[in-house]
């Protein structure tokens, strides 16, 4: 049965795991089925939980106060001013609270979502009302967080991710009600039916039910080990233990402060980044993805579908050589806008903080759907380039496979970087001033914007040319055996088509799936390299 969809939108297919061949269409039992399942309680409407005015208002109701009292504390550039009597004080507090819950409550109360058959919907607004429909095939992730007040309360927050838009939130409900919203829109996003009241029992800790598969727990020991070995805490804590010392022998601490406070809340800000935020860190295969569930105070539990994994970076600081522990971080599709690596409650593009060699396999195992990254033949870059990078030249290295392009950079800290061909989005090659005079290019390949930045810098012009139109053509017959193994129809197939939540345009060609190029002929081909070579030897 086909969706409905709005005329500027290709039409949507949704079908349950394994359909046969010939199914052209949706029997009109399954309507019925579908009228039936909606009667029977999954189209619904319904409020966020009452004590959401409660969680939401209080801090609004702390910032206010805070605000308000810091006029009377005296900051050492002025005096504080005369504190009030204590029956203004609660009088005004009393007032503030009034403002902001009767705030809050007007929110929660035009607050509505609603769960039919085919989308979810919520409104909002009390005078401008909002109305936002969220069709099943465009949801990419579900995200549940519970911050400390909701977790106090056993209540949850869904943020709802639809690609490139604004993340949709739903804040706050029961944290078993959430969760069970969260399991029917990832099942019903990859095309299966289910209930929105079928039992979900996941973990109230870990967020982890009986069915998921644990790829990496990290521990507190590893956690805290890691964080206290790694450079970025190093670096900063040496400079700011040694800017005390100075100071303090020089009897100018005090006028110091202004430069040490600051240096003092990064730090403080690093380790709880570090630290609480990544705190009962477990990674997890969840049949629909992977699911990274963290936090000490904040719980947040993140759903990331593996074919929005466009890349990955592998970081190793010095001492962590010692342990054999690394870092993986990923550039995730739709993640471009967001804090790209930041360890905070939201989404986060951060894999795996602290990982052991078998915790580092596994999880590539995952990703990379079996390649071996390690088994590629790595090239070095020439000789007479090398004094560009003087300082690590002997450490950068490149190669490739028939799926994978992988990098390697770095001496004291490493770094490698692995991006399969089919997650290639363009080419570039770039060539400075003395780059021109040395006959030498850097070839970049791009993915969405993330922290993996992948590059092969100073090849010769012609080992640069030739890179970069394989890769091309790498990606293309990388998109194809992907789009071949969904099952493309060619236009005389009577079937239905439709574009896979998270997946890459389907077209009617099988050598096209996401772009719009033929391989080209041999000719072709010939004429292309003597064009962009002329070209390219001009600039």
């Amino acid at each position: 049965m086909s969706t409905p969809h709005r005329p500027d939108e290709p039409p949507i297919v949704e079908t349950a795991p394994g359909p046969s061949a010939d199914e052209a269409t949706t029997p009109p039992d399954d309507e019925q089925a579908l009228a039936a399942q909606a009667a029977a309680g999954v189209s619904r409407e319904q409020r966020p939980h009452p004590l959401t005015p409660l969680i939401r208002g209080w801090i609004v109701l702390l910032a206010a106060v805070f605000y308000i009292g810091k006029e009377f504390i005296p900051n050492g550039s002025r005096r504080g001013g005369e504190l009030p009597p204590l029956q203004w004080i609660l009088g005004a507090v009393g007032v503030v609270a009034l403002l902001v819950g009767l705030g809050s409550f007007i929110t929660w109360w035009f607050t509505k979502y609603v769960i039919d058959a085919q989308e979810l919907r919520i409104e909002t607004g009390m005078l401008n009302k909002r109305s936002r429909k969220i069709a099943f095939d465009r949801v990419q992730s579900v995200d549940l967080i519970q911050p400390l007040g909701a977790r106090l309360f056993q209540l949850a927050e869904l943020r709802i991710e639809v690609g490139g838009a604004e993340a949709v939130k739903i804040r706050y409900l029961k944290r078993k009600d959430a969760t069970r919203l969260r399991d029917y829109l990832l099942a019903r996003a990859h095309g299966q039916q289910a209930e929105v009241e079928s039992v979900s029992d996941a973990d109230v800790l870990a967020d982890r039910s009986s069915t998921d598969h644990v790829i990496a727990t990290i521990s507190p020991v590893q956690l805290v080990t890691g964080f206290l070995l790694s450079a970025e805490f190093l670096i900063s804590a040496f400079f700011l233990v040694t800017a005390v010392i100075i100071t303090s022998a020089l009897g100018v601490i005090l006028f110091a402060l202004a430069g040490l406070l600051p240096a003092a809340i990064g730090l403080f800000s690093l380790i709880s980044r570090r630290l609480i935020t990544q705190f009962n860190f477990s990674l997890a295969d969840t049949g629909r993805g992977l699911r990274i569930t963290r936090g000490l105070t904040n719980l947040t539990s993140q759903s990331l579908p593996i074919d929005r994994i466009q890349g990955l970076r592998i970081s190793q600081d010095a001492l962590w050589r010692l342990k054999d522990w690394y870092r993986v971080e990923v550039d995730v599709l739709g993640y471009a806008d967001q804090n790209q690596g930041q360890n905070n409650s939201d989404a986060s593009s951060l894999l795996l903080p602290v990982a052991t060699r078998a915790q580092l396999n596994a999880t590539l195992a995952y990703c990379l759907n079996g390649a071996d990254h390690e088994g590629i033949e790595m090239h070095a870059m020439p000789k007479q380039a090398r004094w560009l990078r003087w300082w690590n030249s002997w450490t950068i290295r490149y190669g490739v496979n028939d799926r994978l392009a992988v990098n390697e950079i770095g001496w004291l800290f490493k770094r490698t970087e692995i991006i399969p061909h089919a997650k290639t989005q363009s080419v570039r090659i770039e060539r400075g001033p003395l780059q021109r005079r040395l006959g030498v290019a850097t070839v970049h390949i791009d993915t969405t914007k993330g922290p993996v930045n992948w590059s092969a810098p100073h090849l010769s012009n012609d080992v640069a040319r030739d890179f970069a139109f394989g890769q091309l053509d790498r990606a293309r017959a990388a998109r194809a055996a992907i789009d071949s193994r969904r099952g493309v129809r060619f236009p005389d197939d009577p079937r239905p088509r439709g574009n896979p939540a998270g997946s890459v345009p389907v077209s009617d060609d099988p050598h096209r799936v996401g772009v719009d190029i033929q391989p080209p002929t041999a000719d072709e081909a010939r004429e292309r390299d003597a064009k962009v070579s002329g070209e390219f030897d001009r600039q």
